[in-house]
């Protein structure tokens, strides 16, 4: 599984607070491009080498990691442009994602909504919800556990105000 790391940003202009976050693709496409031919070179030199030794049955075994390793790039391509958004904007709290194929907006009444971190373990596997008139909306898919909590107390923070 990889790793998913964040960049976020928070900023304040004009009395808006702006809050984004989105997986951290580390490698460029050429890198991973590389990464993947050296991979699949190895895996098919590997299998050669042993068809060249009579062991042929391991050339289709080689290949089928070789198409594992097409599906996980095309995976991993499906959630590039993966992002959440929240805004707070006078009255308006605007929330915004996009998960793979899936995407979203919602749009709450500043003073119904309700922050809610809920971690199994003090400070550990934390779940931040942001509530309004009965529907719950995770947000910080690809933020910490630390920085979900940060995030609550600064949500918090600015809801009240």
């Amino acid at each position: 599984m990889e790793q998913v790391n964040t960049e976020s940003l928070s900023r304040e202009s004009s009395g808006a607070f702006v809050f984004q976050s989105r997986p951290n693709c580390s490698q460029t496409h050429a890198q991973e491009r590389l990464a993947f031919r050296g991979l699949a070179a190895l895996c098919l030199g590997t299998a050669i080498g042993f068809a060249g030794m009579g062991y042929w049955l391991v050339l289709p075994f080689e290949g089928l990691v070789i198409g594992l390793l097409i599906w996980a790039r095309a995976v991993r391509h499906g959630h590039e442009s993966d992002y959440e958004s929240l805004t707070i904007e006078g009255d308006m709290v605007v929330l915004e994602w996009r998960m793979g194929n899936q995407s979203g907006h919602r749009q709450m009444n500043r003073q119904w909504v309700r922050v809610a971190c809920d971690c199994t373990v003090p400070g550990r596997s934390c779940r931040l919800c942001v509530s309004s008139h009965g529907r719950e909306t995770e947000v910080g898919h690809y933020l910490s556990d630390e920085a979900r909590l940060q995030l609550a107390a600064t949500l918090r923070s600015k809801l009240q105000a």
